[in-house]
């Protein structure tokens, strides 16, 4: 007899604030399935001049501007979407290695800001 059972990664979690700012990341944790979709927000009540993320795998999806949309050249199945305040992210199809912390990063003429989320990749195991 086959018993299914999920398992699930510890993970860390953090928020980095610069003194000043104010910039989040929507959802702080996240659960998902293998080959699911997910979108992944990063924002600030002040305008950034451009925007990155970094996955755990340490590819970046990066110098993206408001207002704009597409395909992230150095990730596949990854999709930005940016606007005055807020920096978006779609995965179409999580993957086991997205497992891990997300690093959004807003920059300003001054300053880099800097927040996390954390992804948990869940999978079906067998007992």
């Amino acid at each position: 007899m086959r018993i299914s059972q999920w398992s699930v990664t510890t993970v860390f979690l953090a928020v980095f604030l610069t003194v000043g700012a104010e910039i989040w990341t929507s959802p702080k944790k996240l659960m998902a399935r293998p080959r699911s979709e997910i979108k992944l927000s990063c924002g600030s009540d002040n305008p950034y001049r451009s925007c990155s993320w970094t996955l755990p795998s340490s590819s970046s999806c990066s110098n993206i501007q408001p207002g704009m949309t597409g395909q992230c050249r150095e990730v596949q199945m990854v999709i930005f979407d940016a606007s005055e305040n807020y920096c978006n992210i779609t995965v179409t199809s999580v993957r086991d290695f997205d497992n891990g912390a997300w690093t959004c990063e807003l920059e300003y003429p001054d300053r880099v800001d800097t927040a996390f989320t954390e992804l948990i990749v869940i999978e079906e195991a067998s007992v």
